[in-house]
């Protein structure tokens, strides 16, 4: 008897309680101040996820921003795709509250690489109409 309760105590010690994971949790926010609600995973969720999209070209331009927080049994992929007047980007984490962040703060369109796409296509167009 004097060795069954060391033995069960030690045993009772080792085992590590399984613990759920924890991630803010908003669903089409256009700001992050909407996002701070904290929300408790299933146990099948392994990362907390932020998903932002927004539209617009630079600072001149705003034609939306959308954020999405949650939990998730998978990281989505692609991390941040940028198409000139609308963009998106996704962070995942694993950690407690990790995703308080608002995803890079929201992507913005390129006032640059627009203008550059532009002028190349306008460029191509004259290069064609020739002499």
């Amino acid at each position: 008897m004097k060795v069954f309760l060391p033995v069960l105590l030690a045993a009772l010690l080792g085992v590590e309680q399984a613990r759920s994971l924890v991630c803010f949790a908003c669903t089409n926010q256009n700001s992050n101040f909407y996002c701070l609600k904290p929300t408790v995973c299933s146990d099948s969720d392994k990362y907390c996820v932020t998903v932002s999209a927004a539209a617009g070209i630079g600072n001149v331009v705003d034609l939306g921003y959308s954020l999405n927080k949650g939990c998730s049994p998978v990281c989505p992929a692609p991390p941040n795709v940028n198409l000139g007047v609308a963009s998106m980007g996704t962070h995942c984490c694993q950690s407690f509250l990790c995703n308080i962040s608002a995803a890079d703060g929201g992507l913005r369109a390129s006032a640059t690489m627009l203008g550059l796409g532009l002028l190349l296509s306008l460029l191509t167009a004259v290069l064609r109409l020739g002499p």
